[in-house]
């Protein structure tokens, strides 16, 4: 399956994108009836100071999370104020104003759905066309993102379906873990919030979690503490998995080399790369290259 990453639609308003769109028609996408509703495009967009989308109509249904930053919303002619933990939905008809802050620009995940059932999908989760919420479970939430586009990038039938039922499962969480839109965060969730943005932002160059503590100001040990109390997964697990699933979306790509793979994720050799990822995946960089979904 091909995935193309730069529909006409997409926002040339951001400093760095991870994205994808896959075509409509593709019927390798799993249904519940003849036709249903299919994952056709996302991603993770860091925007610039100057973003701001403003649309009457979409071609799809959608569902936008805030992960850092702030902005402001203008969702069915409602205003609201955008901060990290924000989840919203939008239909095709529904007017649509998204614009980020300049000095603490958004960084937001967005997903978009087509179908006669994606905005079904919505409803039956309780989270109709307009709906804003903040997200209890933000960490949970975005790290389920991040595995939706991690499979949607490898672009296999199986992969795309992978990435359907993690995008599903990260929208239940959303229903479940749903707070008022106006609820703050306490100093040291926001902290965790802002260590974590930054691993996802840079973990190509990130060497380790004390360089990484030292760039957000606080101490390994601190950052470790700020992982057990508000997520799943430890500051260095988080660091390997978002290495670790890019080298394998990397080495699926012919003219790819392991060396160039180990020097893009920060390696030193390509050798070091080569342990880790064995260890990461159970297999070894060359045998990744031969494995197919």
């Amino acid at each position: 399956m091909s995935v193309s990453q730069q529909p006409e639609y997409f926002s040339k308003q951001v400093l760095r994108t991870r994205r994808f769109f896959i075509a409509p028609q593709r019927s390798s996408q799993p249904s519940t009836s003849s036709v249903s509703w299919q994952l056709t495009a996302g991603g993770c967009e860091w925007c610039a100071p100057d973003f701001i989308i403003d649309r009457q109509t979409f071609p799809y249904a959608a569902f936008e999370f805030v992960a850092r930053g702030t902005g402001t919303l203008c969702l069915g002619g409602k205003r609201h104020e955008l901060s990290a933990g924000h989840a919203f939905f939008y239909s095709p008809t529904t007017p649509h104003v998204i614009e980020s802050s300049s000095n603490d620009p958004l960084v937001k995940y967005f997903f978009n759905l087509s179908g006669t059932k994606a905005e079904k999908l919505f409803s039956d989760l309780d989270l109709p066309s307009g709906t804003l919420l903040r997200v209890l479970d933000a960490a949970r939430v975005t790290m389920l993102l991040e595995e939706v586009i991690d499979h949607a990038l490898r672009s296999t039938a199986t992969s795309i379906r992978t990435a359907i039922h993690a995008l599903h499962y990260a929208l239940s969480l959303c229903a479940d873990s749903r707070q008022l839109p106006t609820l703050k965060y306490e100093p040291g969730y926001s902290t965790y919030l802002r260590c974590r943005g930054h691993l996802l932002r840079n973990y190509p160059v990130i060497q380790s979690i004390a360089q990484a503590a030292t760039h957000c100001h606080i101490t390994a040990a601190y950052m470790t503490r700020l992982f057990k109390r508000y997520d799943t997964e430890t500051p260095l697990a988080c660091l390997v998995r978002l290495k670790m699933s890019q080298a394998l979306i990397k080495l699926r790509q012919p003219e790819m080399q392991v060396k160039a793979v180990a020097a893009e994720l920060g390696y030193q050799s390509s050798a070091h790369f080569s342990r880790a990822f064995k260890a990461w995946s159970g297999m070894a960089p060359q045998e990744a290259r031969l494995q197919k979904d």
